[in-house]
């Protein structure tokens, strides 16, 4: 499978449909021009705090990064919604069980919450 960029091409979309420079970006991020360059040509892996920050720059919500242009529309939930509501496990027993992962997974989850949430927020 060929190696794909998605976050560096969405990167460089958003950045020039914005109108701005890698420098603008780096100026407003308080990144480097240099590693904004890299992360948008794939030859440098990106963190949660720089994408963050990238994205705040270019004032579009995190998600944005992630949107694979061969799938633009994302599944709806609603179909499933029913299925969702049957058990909806309580705050308790999530908790419990992030404790119990380490932290780089319960980061990821984060992460994750942090999209849905913005897909729900958009939805609405």
């Amino acid at each position: 499978m060929k190696d794909r960029n998605i976050v560096g091409n969405n990167i460089r979309r958003l950045r020039l449909k914005a109108g701005l420079t890698q420098e603008d970006i780096a100026l407003e991020s308080g990144l480097s021009q240099g590693y904004v360059n890299q992360v948008e040509s794939g030859k440098l892996r990106f963190t949660q705090k720089s994408l963050e920050l990238i994205a705040d720059a270019l004032s579009v919500p995190l998600s944005e990064l992630f949107r694979d242009e061969n799938y633009p529309l994302l599944p709806k939930v609603d179909e499933q919604i029913e299925r969702y509501k049957k058990r909806r496990p309580s705050k308790r027993e999530f908790i419990s069980l992030l404790k119990e992962l380490p932290d780089h997974i319960v980061e990821h989850y984060l992460t994750l919450l942090k999209f849905e949430k913005e897909l729900w927020i958009a939805k609405k």
